[in-house]
């Protein structure tokens, strides 16, 4: 498609008087695709209006996926996410959302001045978001007419809802859901997939071979198809990047391919599960995606980032760390070397650690909201100490990236909890968008 038509355009010998300023130069850097970085010149289309190339990648891609449409993003799920939020919620702007939600579903609230509720989460032993409650999602649909439901599934861990149980319960209730899919778009390779959804968002680069950030959305619900359309020409750059979309042109015309490796992947993966540790755990869960490796410390005397640490040591690098594990991330294009390297390190620092019993748990449940997310914005606030936080509303975000899910939300109130939570985390040394331990608050008015 796109790739096969930009060779045979590049024999051609056009001289290009037009934009990129690089000119496809041989000034500049060759392992640097300046060659191939184009844009809407004659018979290559246009992403926000498509007509030819990107229509039939968007067409294979709806199939790939087992939906109806499919809308191609170059700037990430955070796009779709956005898009998707505004063209549902035009009338209805009470939304419910999963309290682990990515920033973009809380800037989506904002932008949209909705009114948001949250779903209770659940976590693991390790406080790894595994679940929602579902007796809380179906109390709250039914105390009051919300427009959409937005979930994560699966998570940044790995785990997977139901979402056969929760589009069932979301259609008697007459609310759309919205699934944030950005870290499964390599579920259709596997038994795991399920596109019981209106609308859901994904993100290639994260689990296959697309350049960082393409994405899509992936639609069921055509009634909204139109309005999703027209929000992502608003959301998304009117220059996509050619060299992102030749990605995902080339990802659409290898997939098949990716079944077999996929299967490569599996056999590394439960080889890796079958290792014998005395103090680290690998946690297996039949609700979980394995590839996403997640290792616990828990029970040992060392945190997540402290067996961050030790991975480089041996030249590992990592997604995430977290106080109770760390997060790691295998794909179909993992090695056997890679993972042998990875069971080499993990039986290296194993036997350098020691059983140690940690009693702290954190409170994730929602703290009280005095104001909604687009009205605390707009009020003037001031940078105060952690220690003299407490009762005071919170005038931002404060999250911990990776994920980016926050811990607080402005317009809430800072209590005891959150506290807790926020010097927990600092003391585990993971990273919080706090600057010298101030925070931003409301000033009363």
């Amino acid at each position: 498609m796109l790739n096969d038509k930009l060779d045979l355009y590049l024999k051609e010998g056009y001289y290009p008087f037009h934009m990129p300023g690089s000119k496809r130069s041989e000034l500049l850097r060759s392992d640097l695709p300046y060659r191939r970085d184009l844009t809407e010149i004659y018979g290559f289309d246009n992403l926000n209006d498509p007509e030819d190339i990107f229509v039939e990648m968007e067409e294979k891609l709806a199939r790939i996926y087992g939906v109806k449409k499919a809308i191609i993003s170059t700037n990430g799920s955070t796009s779709g996410i956005l898009s998707t939020i505004r063209a549902l919620c035009r009338n209805n702007k009470n939304i419910l959302i999963q309290r682990s939600s990515h920033k973009s579903v809380y800037n989506a609230c904002e932008l949209n001045s909705l009114s948001v509720s949250y779903i209770n989460i659940v976590t693991d032993e390790q406080l790894a978001i595994k679940d929602i409650d579902y007796e809380n999602l179906e109390e709250k649909l039914k105390e009051k007419n919300y427009q959409a439901l937005v979930l994560t599934s699966p998570s940044y861990e790995g785990y997977l809802l139901d979402l056969k149980r929760i589009y069932k319960i979301c259609r008697k209730n007459r609310t759309k859901l919205i699934l944030d899919m950005a870290h499964g778009s390599h579920l259709p390779l596997t038994s795991l997939y399920d596109n019981s959804f209106d609308v859901a968002i994904t993100s290639f680069h994260k689990n296959l071979s697309a350049l960082t950030p393409s994405a899509a959305v992936i639609i069921n619900d055509m009634e909204y198809f139109d309005e999703i359309k027209r929000n992502m020409a608003i959301f998304q750059t009117s220059s996509p990047s050619y060299v992102i979309l030749q990605s995902i042109d080339e990802m659409i015309g290898r997939f098949e391919s990716f079944e077999n490796l996929y299967k490569d992947l599996e056999n590394n993966i439960d080889d890796l599960y079958k290792l014998k540790l005395d103090h680290l755990e690998l946690v297996d869960n039949p609700s979980k995606d394995r590839t996403k490796i997640l290792i616990s410390t828990k029970n040992t005397n060392i945190s997540g980032s402290d067996l961050e640490r030790l991975l480089r040591e041996d030249k590992i690098e990592i997604e995430m760390a977290y106080p109770d594990y760390a997060l790691l991330i295998s794909t179909i294009f993992d090695t056997k070397e890679g993972f042998d390297r990875l069971k080499k390190s993990l039986r290296r620092i194993d036997g350098l650690l020691e059983e140690k019993n940690k009693s702290y748990s954190l409170d994730l449940q929602v703290p009280q909201k005095k104001f909604e997310i687009f009205e605390a914005i707009n009020y003037k606030k001031k940078n105060i100490k952690l220690e003299n936080s407490l009762g005071h509303i919170a005038g931002e975000f404060v999250y911990a990236y990776p994920p980016g899910s926050p811990i607080i939300a402005p317009g809430e109130i800072i209590d005891a909890e959150i506290l807790s939570t926020f010097h927990y985390m600092l003391d585990n040394n993971i990273h919080l968008n706090i600057k010298d331990e101030y925070i931003s608050v409301i000033i009363d008015k």
